[in-house]
């Protein structure tokens, strides 16, 4: 397990990140030392489709306005901030890598949200968080780097109260054989872990949760891809060969070797 938390962080780990990320918000236009959550909807939304797809994820979800959410695996924050000032949620993240935890805290206080979210160390499969604590847990492609899904899907129970939401973006492994690589969560196999379709669904029932659903395909944003014609993307937190990578799933997805999942389930 440390070995494989190790092999995750080390994937997202970059140099000079908060650096970077300034310089892509002041080549747009923007002000890094006080960005709206709007400019920073650019780049901090670190999944395929990005912002578009957080928007859609929080509709499909039913996320409810004023909720207690945990976005577990939050990145550098971008999908807790868009809760925290569209939703009017209060929001706790919790993410595997050190350097991203910094980064988030930092641009929580640049937008002055940081009353309203907290972050902290800690992993999907073994969160800090007490029993009955949210309202909702949102998980944004994460799970493709947790082995241990039957754990993730029992913390995940766990943190929730009765009648909450569990909604996750995953890419599960399709028919057509391996996925091209390098891939945003994994540049090689290693790190890599998809499962088939089914085994997601099974693996949030056997949990004991209810009324599991993909719902893929019902929201208006694209699952492989693109962030809006303009925006800054997630080059500055995911590293530069991100236009590759998200180039690999979109092939991989049209070739049947990647299956998209948007799911959304409710703890009994």
């Amino acid at each position: 397990m440390a070995r494989e938390a190790s092999g995750v962080i080390d994937h997202y780990t970059r140099s000079g990140l908060l650096d970077r990320i300034d310089a892509a918000l002041a080549a747009a236009g923007h002000d890094p030392a006080s960005p709206t959550v709007e400019a920073l909807s650019e780049l901090d939304h670190l999944h395929g489709g990005g912002f578009g797809t957080t928007v859609v994820q929080a509709e499909l979800a039913g996320i409810p306005r004023g909720a207690h959410v945990l976005d577990a695996g939050c990145g550098i924050g971008g999908p807790s901030r868009y809760l925290a000032s569209v939703y009017d949620c209060t929001v706790e993240g919790v993410d595997l890598t050190p350097d991203y935890v910094a980064v988030a805290r930092t641009l929580n206080r640049r937008t002055g949200l940081d009353g309203r979210i907290t972050v902290t160390e800690g992993s999907v499969t073994d969160l800090p968080q007490a029993d009955a604590r949210f309202d909702v847990v949102l998980c944004q492609n994460v799970s493709m780097n947790v082995a241990d899904k039957e754990a993730m899907a029992a913390e995940a129970h766990r943190v929730l109260r009765p009648g909450g939401i569990y909604t996750i973006s995953h890419v599960a492994e399709g028919p057509a054989g391996a996925p091209i690589y390098p891939l945003p969560w994994a540049r090689t196999p290693e790190v890599s872990f998809l499962g088939r379709p089914e085994e997601m669904l099974e693996t949030l029932r056997r949990a004991g949760f209810r009324d599991v659903r993909d719902r893929m395909g019902e929201g208006r944003a694209d699952p492989g891809g693109g962030h809006s014609k303009g925006a800054i993307g997630p080059g500055p937190a995911m590293g530069d060969d991100m236009a590759e990578r998200l180039a690999n799933v979109v092939r991989s997805l049209e070739e049947g070797r990647l299956v998209s999942m948007l799911l959304v389930a409710r703890k009994g």
